[in-house]
């Protein structure tokens, strides 16, 4: 997806100074139900269908992200890049209810519910017990305890791993060339590395990186990057494409999913749907279904680090659009 985000001639020689390093913990946040919140979080930094803000404090570089008009394709691929969810419980609703499923659904147990002052909430405990939202803490809509818990936060990373950076946008920027923003998703980007763009199998070279206001050398687990690029054209980029090695990434465009069916959703059948993986969403083409072993074809390849969560859903229907989540067998 090539995507203009707001970028100045400051951010351009940001990315062509040299570095200043960085240890700083590194959050990214998603915010859903609630399209204010961010803005008194954070300064703007990219917006598309997923507007995403940033705050720099002494310890922590705080990204946060939301989805435009609440929509399923961002929603899903946010929610696939968090580490903690910040969740607006002002109104009880369905889209609610399927924010809360899609994150159980993965497990995510970090993470505040903006209730109203003086609510009941007997309607919303019940919504989510037994589901790991049951962990996120019940707080009102105050900016100052909002980032008091944030900052309360450990995340555990592995910077061991090969590495592996996903991209969410790019562009072009004359003067510096291709251009891609995106996330540090395990090991450590450097400057100078010799990666593979997936699923297009091009060979790239990070040029430069840029960490928020910094120029760096490198960059680890869970940073959010701006990543100046050779060896590919803004033609060859597209959100949820990963730079990596060939060890690493698996791509392919048949497969078959091992699937948690949504219990709220109707039977899943064969037909045309479409499923999120990481940062990418595809249309695919489900040819065979036998208890929760889905057999599906991709409208184009798909790349993935292995035990990825993969949605599966249904764009067309009425309420919930969230089928099920599983893994590529």
């Amino acid at each position: 997806m090539s995507l203009q985000p707001h970028f100045s001639l400051f951010d351009t020689i940001r990315l062509c100074n040299p570095y200043r390093s960085s240890s700083m913990h590194q959050v990214t946040i998603g915010i859903f139900h609630d399209d204010n919140l961010a803005q008194e979080l954070g300064k703007k930094a990219t917006e598309s269908d997923m507007v995403l803000f940033h705050r720099k404090t002494d310890d922590y570089l705080f990204t946060f992200a939301y989805p435009i008009d609440d929509k399923i394709i961002p929603k899903s691929q946010i929610i696939n890049m968090i580490d903690i969810a910040i969740i607006s419980a002002k109104q009880i609703t369905p889209n609610l209810g399927e924010t809360i499923l899609l994150l159980d659904s993965i497990g995510l147990n970090k993470g505040i519910i903006l209730i109203p002052p003086y609510s009941d909430t007997s309607q919303l405990k019940k919504m989510i017990e037994g589901t790991s939202i049951e962990s996120f803490q019940l707080m009102e809509r105050d900016i100052f305890q909002i980032m008091k818990y944030l900052q309360n936060q450990t995340i555990q990373r592995n910077d061991g791993n090969n590495v592996v950076a996903t991209i969410d946008h790019s562009f072009h920027v004359k003067g510096v060339g291709e251009v891609v923003l995106g996330f540090v998703t395990q090991g450590k980007i450097r400057k100078h590395d010799k990666l593979t763009l997936f699923p297009v199998n091009k060979q790239i070279i990070i040029r430069s990186i840029q960490m928020q206001d910094n120029a760096v050398e490198s960059a680890p687990p869970g940073s959010r990057v701006g990543l100046a690029v050779k060896g590919v054209t803004i033609d060859d980029l597209s959100r949820g494409y990963m730079l990596s090695d060939p060890e690493t990434i698996k791509i392919t465009s048949a497969c078959t999913l091992s699937v948690n069916k949504n219990p709220f959703y109707p039977s899943i059948s064969e037909g045309k749907f479409h499923v999120t993986i990481g940062l990418q969403t595809v249309p695919i083409n489900i040819t065979s279904v036998q208890d929760n072993l889905i057999t599906l074809q991709t409208g184009k390849p798909i790349c993935f680090l292995p035990n990825q969560n993969v949605f599966l859903l249904d764009l067309n229907a009425k309420k919930l659009h969230h089928m099920g989540t599983g893994f590529i067998q």
